[in-house]
């Protein structure tokens, strides 16, 4: 999907597509909190649920809004201008992001579905759960760094 022509709403540089991710990523976290609450309250059905909700939403925000433009955006220069903030925000961000998108589909498979041969499952699942959701917070606040590099900084 090509970036839509149409100014974002958020009065900075971005795309309206771009604007939507921010909110929806931003929202994302905020549910990723409410997961860890039910978890502590012992819903883990519902923690399960949630968690799933944002990880499979994120693949699909991924796919048709980030991957797009990075690859319009950096992959062209990649890696000749790493040195910019332009272009270093965005390629830590998908570093990590990646990281953070395959555990989650790592944990989600191991939770979820008993498809994985025993020597592949985890035991401790708060390690795993909270090491994910200490990498997604990184992940959350590089992309607004990436946001900030794309669409704020250029325009001030």
């Amino acid at each position: 999907m090509s970036s839509l022509p149409v100014k974002g709403f958020l009065g900075t540089g971005a795309t309206f597509e771009a604007d939507v991710n921010l909110v929806v990523q931003l929202v994302m976290g905020m549910a990723l909190m409410a997961g860890v609450v039910l978890a502590k309250q012992q819903h883990y059905r519902a923690h399960g649920i949630c968690q799933t909700t944002v990880m499979l939403l994120n693949l699909l925000m991924i796919g048709i809004v980030m991957w797009p433009s990075f690859r319009r955006q950096v992959n062209p220069m990649f890696p000749r201008v790493l040195h910019r903030s332009y272009y270093a925000a965005p390629t830590v961000h998908a570093a990590l992001g990646i990281t953070a998108e395959l555990l989650g589909l790592y944990i989600v498979t191991v939770a979820g579905a008993k498809v994985l041969p025993q020597w592949l499952r985890f035991k401790r699942w708060k390690l795993w759960m909270r090491t994910e959701l200490v990498l997604w917070a990184i992940v959350l606040v590089s992309g607004v760094g990436t946001y900030c590099a794309w669409y704020v900084a250029p325009f001030r």
